[in-house]
């Protein structure tokens, strides 16, 4: 089956090595090594009497590292266009104006924090409510964990007594991070419920170089 181990041999790398290949590629790609990254690794094979077959790594290639993250984008993007869902919610009115919205930020997030300082204001003086929704926005299992604390939030919105069936708008926000931090929020099925939700969606997700499958099929991106 996949993923069964079929052969195996040690690799390794020297401290000094690591010390210029890693922050290489990191450079390169904007992506921080860890669980989940798919690499490609140059290495030299060699033999000792003692230890048997060993590999010694000594490049990574951050074309494929890349490649394979942009791949996924390109396979969620095909397939929302193939669906007709792409432009569903881009093709939404914008509201004349802004009563109520709904936020789905980390908790604790810095972005969030610079929102909110905005937003308190316009709260404090009655001309907008935000209601905010937590949600890890990386890991395994982020991006579902989005998809249903905003279904959730919209779910629990006539309970909250604002006079309004549903808000103006839903507003997405994560704070910058490194690529693969970002790539989590890549997924079908939340790019699917964006798509398909009867109020424009708003995102301001990582920097301004930034960009996710979410910031394309949302009403705009900031």
């Amino acid at each position: 089956p996949a993923g069964d181990a079929l052969a195996q041999a040690r690799a390794m790398r020297g401290a000094d090595t690591a010390n210029q290949i890693v922050p290489a590629f990191e450079r390169a790609t904007g992506v921080v090594l860890g669980a989940g990254i798919k690499l490609l690794l140059r290495a030299k094979p060699t033999f000792s009497a003692q230890y048997g077959l060993s590999l010694t790594v000594d490049a990574i290639d951050p074309e494929y590292t890349l490649g394979d993250l942009e791949a996924k984008k390109r396979e969620i993007r095909a397939r929302l266009q193939r669906e007709g869902l792409t432009e569903l919610n881009r093709s939404l009115l914008a509201p004349w104006d802004y009563n109520a919205v709904l936020v789905v930020a980390p908790q604790g997030a810095a972005g969030l924090g610079d929102f909110q300082a905005e937003a308190d204001r316009l709260q404090r003086w009655g001309l907008c409510r935000f209601v905010i929704v937590h949600s890890r926005f990386q890991g395994e299992g982020a991006a579902t964990e989005v998809r249903e604390a905003l279904l959730q939030g919209l779910a629990n919105w006539q309970g909250l007594g604002l006079n309004q069936e549903q808000p103006d708008a839903v507003v997405v926000i994560r704070g910058g991070g490194a690529v693969n931090d970002l790539a989590w929020l890549n997924d079908y099925e939340l790019a699917r419920t964006i798509c398909q939700l009867p109020v424009p969606v708003l995102t301001g997700i990582g920097h301004e170089r930034d960009r996710t499958v979410l910031d394309e099929v949302a009403h705009a991106s900031y």
